[in-house]
């Protein structure tokens, strides 16, 4: 988790322009997140109580309820809101009423990009300075992303329902289908992709309140942002998207977890970076062994911090010849976790566009993924243990030691 606090950002004026520059103006801001914006002051208070900012910039003359109005408002209701008023009048007596108001600053319009940065960092800071524990548990989400080397490995159904388990503990989630040309999440949970990644890219400039827009929300808690509805839809999406809305969302969750394509672009390499952890699913095919194999040493190959990577066994039989002891001397990796292989559970799921963690939470697959959940979020640390011997398809597949 990140310790530096995010500043979360509201826009409250009735001018499109101003809003657009204000967001042009931070956009390169790492620290400075735009949450929502507003219209009036009706709106603005409306928006306050919904997305929780920490500062909002607010013009002293909007439609319905004014800026002064408002922001007497929000300091009398929202103490922890700081509020920065715009006004195009530099008069001496505007400043005096906005800080009446409550307003902890002001801005004469048009200001300079450096003069509205100070501005938030000032007044955020100042805010901040005796409550030097305030954000200790704010969210900065884990990035967690699902990957493997080739199709049919069960890496889709892995991530929809351990995302769907942190959501269940109360892990406020999001799960990101990053496979944009074919994506399987809204299938495997049998959902309609009325609203996807693509429109939250067509909104242009990326905030929250465009991902929140367009997300869609399952029954168990999880906010899902669905692939686009067409492949020819996911060429618009480019790196720079999804890095934004990564940086969007992540004050706001627990955890965002990708499911990707079996690919490397660099695209993929781009969320595999900004990732906590990533799950490099395997099953004891051969194919994905030897895929798998072929992927470590790729990431080696690109100095990838390996720490990051976890080996998920999925599938997991016993008696085929290989276990997961072979699978850990061979790959040289341990393994994180073991799924066992349920074929009927695990279809029928599939089919019913069901969750195995919700239908099933006493198989097999579902004990494991809950397990995992538990780990992840912090209420067990069991490690998993466990030898087999290592038959002559090890040395076959990954040589003798």
């Amino acid at each position: 988790m990140s310790s530096t606090p995010t500043i979360k950002l509201l826009i409250a004026d009735d001018m499109d322009e101003l809003r657009s520059n204000v967001r042009r103006m931070l956009k390169n801001q790492d620290n400075i997140r735009i949450v929502a914006e507003a219209r009036n002051g009706r709106e603005t208070i409306d928006m306050v109580k919904e997305m929780q900012p920490h500062i909002v910039l607010m013009d002293i003359n909007m439609p319905e309820l004014d800026g002064l109005k408002a922001s007497e408002i929000l300091a009398k209701d929202f103490p922890n809101v700081q509020t920065v008023i715009m006004s195009i009048q530099s008069e001496q007596e505007y400043f005096r009423r906005a800080m009446k108001a409550g307003a902890k600053d002001f801005l004469v319009k048009p200001f300079s990009t450096s003069d509205l940065v100070d501005t938030i960092n000032n007044v955020f800071n100042s805010w901040l300075k005796d409550r030097p524990d305030l954000f200790a548990n704010e969210p900065s989400a884990d990035i967690l992303t699902f990957f493997a080397t080739k199709g049919g490995v069960g890496r889709t159904t892995l991530a929809v329902n351990l995302a769907a388990s942190l959501a269940i503990k109360g892990k406020k989630t999001l799960l990101v289908d990053a496979s944009l040309q074919f994506g399987d999440v809204g299938i495997t949970l049998n959902l309609a992709a009325k609203r996807t990644i693509s429109n939250v890219v067509e909104a242009g400039e990326i905030s929250f309140a465009d991902i929140e827009k367009n997300i869609t929300r399952h029954e168990c808690g999880l906010d899902i942002l669905l692939a686009p509805r067409e492949p020819a839809l996911a060429e618009a999406i480019k790196t720079e998207h999804l890095l934004r809305i990564i940086d969007a969302a992540r004050p706001f969750y627990n955890f965002i977890i990708f499911d990707m394509p079996p690919m490397i672009t660099e695209k993929e390499l781009a969320i595999l970076d900004r990732s906590t952890m990533v799950l490099l699913v395997a099953t004891l095919e051969i194919s994905s062994l030897k895929n798998t194999k072929i992927c470590l040493k790729t990431f080696s190959d690109i100095n990838y911090d390996m720490s990051k990577v976890k080996l998920l066994l999925n599938k997991e039989i016993p008696n085929v010849g290989i276990g997961k002891s072979d699978l850990e001397a061979g790959l040289a990796i341990p393994v994180y976790a073991t799924v066992p292989m349920e074929s009927e559970i695990a279809q029928r799921s599939l089919n019913q566009g069901e969750l195995i963690v919700l239908k099933s939470p006493a198989s097999g697959i579902g004990r494991s993924i809950l397990g995992m959940a538990e780990r992840l979020a912090g209420t067990r640390n069991v490690p998993e243990t466990g030898k087999s011997a290592i038959l002559k398809i090890k040395d076959l597949l990954f040589g003798s030691n």
